[in-house]
């Protein structure tokens, strides 16, 4: 997994925001290009691709001073 909760959360809100900017893309007054949406699509299946196979399990980190972590 992501090395944090945070982290997932982080990218499930790119993806989010990337789909906001296909949306627009697409439909919205100043329509882009055939190529522009296919390149959105295209992120935002490789970014839904590295979440779906990020299959190792996670584990709390915690951060000790000096910025060293332990498990």
């Amino acid at each position: 997994m992501i090395h944090k909760i945070s982290d997932l959360c982080d990218r499930i809100d790119a993806i989010k925001f990337q789909a906001d900017r296909l949306r627009e893309a697409k439909y919205g007054p100043n329509k882009r290009s055939a190529a522009e949406v296919q390149a959105l699509i295209d992120d935002i299946q490789a970014m839904c691709y590295t979440v779906a196979n990020d299959k190792s399990k996670y584990q709390k980190v915690s951060y000790l001073e000096g910025g060293q972590f332990q498990e």
